[in-house]
């Protein structure tokens, strides 16, 4: 492993893309293995048929682990930095996945459950600003969109088709082996992230100058790449001065209105964790197989099998805005998708308010209908929505209180994704197809949002993402011929990396 200490340039990217995809795979995959489990005959058997009520609790309690990791990040991720805070969550992960393996009873199930759901929010609010914190700006949407899907989609894909895998083993290893294999993960990531170099913009806020500087002229393909990276550091101690116009606290920079206006882009990243929620996709990632049985009458066994279709047609979908979204921006992908999810939950709800009796011969029909819609949202979804989510709270931020932001962000995901998992069940029961009507106003509302209060990061270095910010709302920023030496240099140096890298 020793030759990841002088690995540079492109490599040593992919390589941080590969292992931050790793983090974010363990979301994935927890967030898709439970739908398979919890309708396993061994499951069943052995914590005595669990009702619907106690289902959506057995599953939400994963999603208040994030929700208590998100705050453990918040607390410590600014003294840890990015790397020891990713390896804490990753040892947190281990623990809760081998609780569950070892469960028998409800209590112990829960508690690993918990665990899990813990070290992963820890992780999903630091992997996102390390990849963000390594990557130049023209290329940043894609290495994140990347990630995500590597990560979150990939994951959910080797959920479901374990869980399809096993889906004819009446024993104990149908359950065992699904929640096992994370650890795979854990190991996977825990090596490279140990092995791999800290985010140089944490070191600059520590004050560790030449760390940061010599691990800036790694990223930017050895010593011929000196010239951008000087410039990219000064770009980001223009930036951290910029900042400090908040005053000396974290928490107080955290809500101010400063030069950077920290608390306007605390308030877009925490929006957007919420609306990512709010339309829908943990309605249909944790209860598709139940959605399949109750709506297309599907058997336990073709409900996994189609089920494990949408995780491949979202990692297709999701390879969208990993090719585009550098070239269209952030902005059209989530107010866009937000307006094509909102009819698709229209006519949903429209199919299952006319839907004729299950006596019917034509009920069949309808119900197939029915989830080729929900198979036409997860596309959507995959394509707009879960790359760019969580891309753009990662860029928006400010370096002084990102750890802390992005950690609030992760806060809000975790608690909204609870609550729309602990309601799906309940809600389908109680209102039917009136849930899905609210769903599309939710959806329309997002769109609005997005549309008219969101600023595009496409192609700004994290530090002009600042001084854009400070230039709109009237702040101080470095003299603009100045910033456009900066931006020269930075462009110059990239162009001669890109033509050495492919000599």
């Amino acid at each position: 492993m020793a030759f990841l200490n002088t690995l540079s340039g492109r490599p040593l990217i992919v390589l941080i893309t590969i292992a931050s995809s790793c983090g974010f795979l363990l979301f994935g995959f927890d967030n898709g293995v439970f739908s398979g489990v919890i309708v396993l005959p061994w499951f069943l058997a052995t914590f005595n048929h669990p009702n619907t009520k106690l289902l959506g609790t057995i599953s939400a309690m994963y999603n208040v682990g994030g929700f208590l990791g998100g705050l453990v990040a918040f607390f410590v991720g600014s003294k840890l930095g990015r790397r020891r805070t990713i390896l804490t969550g990753l040892s947190i992960c281990a623990v809760g996945a081998i609780v569950q393996c070892a469960a028998t009873k409800l209590g112990e199930l829960i508690a690993g459950r918990l665990l899990c759901g813990v070290g992963v929010g820890i992780m999903t609010s630091t992997v996102g600003l390390w990849q963000a914190e390594v990557v130049q700006g023209r290329s940043r949407g894609m290495y994140l969109t990347l990630q995500v899907l590597g990560g979150a989609a990939g994951g959910v894909f080797l959920a479901q088709w374990i869980n399809y895998g096993f889906h004819k083993y009446q024993g104990r290893v149908a359950f065992v082996f699904p929640l096992a294999f994370q650890l795979v993960f854990v190991t996977l990531s825990a090596v490279l992230v140990s092995l791999l170099p800290e985010s140089p913009r944490w070191l600059v806020k520590q004050g560790r100058v030449v760390e940061a500087r010599a691990i800036l002229v790694r990223l930017d393909c050895g010593e011929e790449g000196a010239l951008s990276a000087d410039a990219r550091l000064t770009q980001i101690e223009e930036a951290v001065e910029l900042e400090m116009g908040g005053g000396d606290s974290q928490l107080r920079q955290l809500i101010s209105t400063g030069p950077t206006q920290n608390l306007r882009r605390l308030c877009l990243a925490c929006g957007t964790m919420i609306m990512h929620q709010l339309n829908g996709v943990n309605t249909v990632t944790y209860y598709m197989p139940t959605l399949l049985m109750t709506f297309a009458r599907a058997s336990h066994d073709t409900s996994l099998w189609v089920t494990g279709l949408t995780s491949i047609s979202s990692m297709v979908f999701a390879l969208i805005p990993v090719l585009t979204i550098d070239r269209f921006g952030r902005r059209p992908f989530l107010w866009g998708g937000a307006v094509a999810q909102s009819l698709v939950w229209v006519i949903i709800a429209v199919l299952l308010a006319t839907a004729p009796p299950p006596g019917d011969s034509r009920s069949h029909a309808f119900g197939v209908a029915t989830v080729a819609m929900i198979f036409l949202y997860y596309c959507l979804n995959a394509a707009t929505w879960l790359g760019p989510s969580w891309a753009y709270p990662a860029e928006i931020l400010p370096l002084q209180v990102r750890e802390k932001g992005l950690a609030l962000g992760n806060v809000c995901y975790w608690l909204f994704q609870f609550m729309m998992v602990e309601i799906t069940p309940i809600a389908l029961g109680n209102i039917g197809y009136k849930f899905y009507v609210i769903l599309a106003v939710f959806n329309a509302v997002d769109a609005v949002i997005v549309y008219f209060l969101f600023p595009e990061t496409k192609g700004l270095t994290l530090e002009e993402i600042d001084f854009k910010f400070a230039e709109r709302y009237g702040g101080t920023v470095p003299k603009t011929d100045e910033r456009a030496s900066v931006t020269e240099k930075t462009e110059v140096a990239g162009t001669v990396v890109e033509r050495l890298e492919m000599a």
